[in-house]
């Protein structure tokens, strides 16, 4: 009899992780997995408590048969799991279905609570959910049928590989815009400098300061702004400083200032008011400021508040060094 009682307790345990395998369900074929797996080694389990050691072998054979049954019916039991989208995990990073848009209706946020439609927004450094413009496309589907939302610093696709992603897509030389993940940013000419990504999963996202964006007709409009593009390259601004359009006056974004830092000193050089030597150096100063700041960005998958306080210290310190560089008069004739 005691041991009876062990094996409906084991089960009562098999049943109740099982379940809350299946009510997670957050990607393909995960809850069914899960419940199997954990289905097979219940059963082994009580295959050797029912059958009293006699015949150890067999029973631990029929009893993993039995759990993994049970286990992938169990998994069965919510069909939410073949309507997400996806979900996001506890750090924020989204993990990407590959389903139709006919048969998606939701996704699991952070918590594994269930939300209906499209994910409309993303988690920011601080953990905190930021919902996006309600006019603007969300997200996008990949080559292999996968939703990505806009706002997410990459995801997790096929084989759980991260895909590095900081905007939906970009546009090109000519203007058109080229659809699917890309990693990288817009020069003040609006050239697209692809960024090759670290690989490294990362959770927030954040709307950078850019030195300009694309209008509706495909067209370059020169100028800071704060904001995103949408799923179909649409600018959508998130409220920049200044000026009417998102577009801010005095951006404190280092990626903006080394843009701007970048002009001033091809201008300056071009004028005269550098020397070859001032100017090499200078390039060579914030070629240096770049490339730390990027390390920066893809160490641990943030760039910290006492990171960016440090690169806005040597950009501080370039700029005083072109100042002092220009008055000095070495780059005039005569």
């Amino acid at each position: 009899m005691r041991t009876y009682l062990i094996a409906a307790s084991i089960a009562a345990l098999a049943v109740g992780s099982a379940a809350q395998a299946e009510t997670v369900c957050k990607q393909d074929n995960t809850g069914r997995t899960v419940a199997t797996v954990f289905g097979a080694g219940i059963g082994a389990i009580l295959g050797n408590v029912i059958d009293g050691g006699h015949n150890r072998a067999a029973g631990t054979i029929l009893g993993g048969v039995a759990g993994g049954v049970a286990g992938n019916q169990l998994a069965k039991g919510d069909a939410k799991c073949n309507q997400a989208y996806g979900y996001y995990d506890e750090g924020g990073r989204w993990h990407a279905n590959r389903i139709s848009a006919s048969e998606a209706r939701g996704y699991y946020d952070r918590d594994n609570r269930w939300v209906e439609g499209q994910p409309r927004g993303y988690y920011d450094s601080n953990n905190r959910w930021v919902a996006f413009d309600g006019s603007s496309e969300a997200g996008y589907s990949d080559r292999d049928g996968r939703w990505v939302p806009v706002g997410v610093s990459g995801y997790y696709a096929a084989n759980d590989m991260w895909v590095d992603a900081s905007a939906p897509g970009y546009y090109d030389s000519r203007g058109q815009w080229v659809a699917g993940p890309a990693s990288g940013r817009y020069d003040a000419n609006g050239r697209w400098i692809a960024e090759r990504g670290s690989g490294t999963p990362r959770g927030s996202w954040t709307a950078y300061s850019q030195p300009g964006y694309y209008d509706g007709n495909g067209r370059w409009v020169r100028g800071e702004v704060t904001g995103y593009y949408d799923g179909r390259g649409r600018w959508v601004s998130s409220g920049g400083v200044g000026r009417q359009g998102g577009v801010a006056l005095n951006s404190r974004d280092t990626r903006v200032r080394e843009e701007r830092i970048a002009a001033r000193i091809e201008r300056m050089r071009t004028n005269g008011q550098l020397s070859s030597s001032e100017a090499r150096r200078a390039r060579a100063e914030l070629v240096s400021i770049r490339r730390d700041e990027s390390r920066m960005r893809y160490s641990g998958g943030r760039f910290t508040a006492n990171e960016e306080n440090v690169i806005h210290q040597r950009l501080d310190n370039l700029g005083a060094m072109i100042r002092a560089e220009r008055d000095d008069y070495d780059g005039r004739p005569g």
